[in-house]
């Protein structure tokens, strides 16, 4: 018997938060070229308009949706859009996240009350959401980003460690709670990649040096290194794979965090 290994997601849906940012886009952009209608949402509507036009897919198939992910009913509205526009939801994508970086003493509660909520509870949000549709549909897939920093520490950004860490867990956690529901969990970890976000740290030669010399692969990532890890955990390849956080660093964790040379 031949099995296919076709890994098109042509008459699938997917959700992709933070879809303005460098990896959001990236990954929504991906999974639009397989083949799936895809809802980008951000907090920005100008950034949003001007994915939807960089996109390269069929306008047709393209959805945007100004969503703040921090609060639960705008969620349940992108959901709700979601589902009249295309009539199903088979993919979530949680790229929405923000960062700070100063020394951990000097993080105002408010501060990282902020990164929390939005790098977690709003993961958190729309997990929920998203899981009711495909729950009562029979199945679909959920991925979340992570990051390197859920399995080693780095100074100066407490709270986003903390909350990618806790992505780690909320992965576990909802992949077994799903599994006999036909949902899987996944998350994907990006090591250090090249965004606006991260922009200041490759302005600086030392700082930028100091990194790529702990990456095997001796350069930073860049967004499309996420594309094709996207399209495989949204499609039916991997029916079989749940709970898992999948690191993408050029070998950075492999190395053990050791200076090459």
């Amino acid at each position: 018997m031949k099995h296919s290994l076709d890994f098109s997601l042509r008459g699938k849906v997917a959700i992709v938060t933070g879809a303005s940012g460098d990896l959001g886009f990236a990954m929504a952009q991906a999974l639009g070229l397989a083949g799936a209608c895809v809802v980008l949402s951000s907090r920005n509507r100008v950034k949003l308009e001007d994915a939807r036009e960089r996109i390269g897919i069929d306008k047709k198939n393209i959805l945007t949706q100004e969503v703040d992910v921090t609060k639960p009913r705008q969620v349940k509205l992108l959901v709700r859009k979601t589902i009249e526009s295309f009539g199903r939801l088979d993919v979530l994508v949680t790229a929405a996240g923000v960062q700070m970086r100063k020394p951990a003493i000097d993080f105002a509660p408010r501060e990282w009350e902020r990164v929390l909520k939005v790098n977690l509870s709003g993961t958190f949000f729309c997990c929920q959401e998203a899981a009711k549709q495909m729950v009562s549909s029979g199945g679909g897939r959920i991925i979340l980003i992570s990051s390197l920093t859920a399995e080693i520490g780095l100074p100066n950004m407490a709270p986003y460690v903390a909350s990618r860490g806790a992505i780690r867990q909320l992965t576990k956690a909802l992949a077994v709670e799903w599994a006999s529901k036909g949902v899987t969990v996944n998350s994907i970890g990006p090591g250090r990649f090249r965004t606006h976000m991260t922009e200041e740290l490759f302005a600086s030669e030392k700082i930028r040096e100091s990194f790529i010399s702990l990456i095997p692969m001796g350069r930073a990532g860049i967004a499309s290194d996420l594309s094709g890890l996207t399209v495989f955990l949204a499609s039916d390849h991997s029916k079989y794979l749940t709970g898992q956080s999948i690191y993408v660093d050029g070998g950075w964790l492999a190395s053990g965090g050791n200076p090459l040379g």
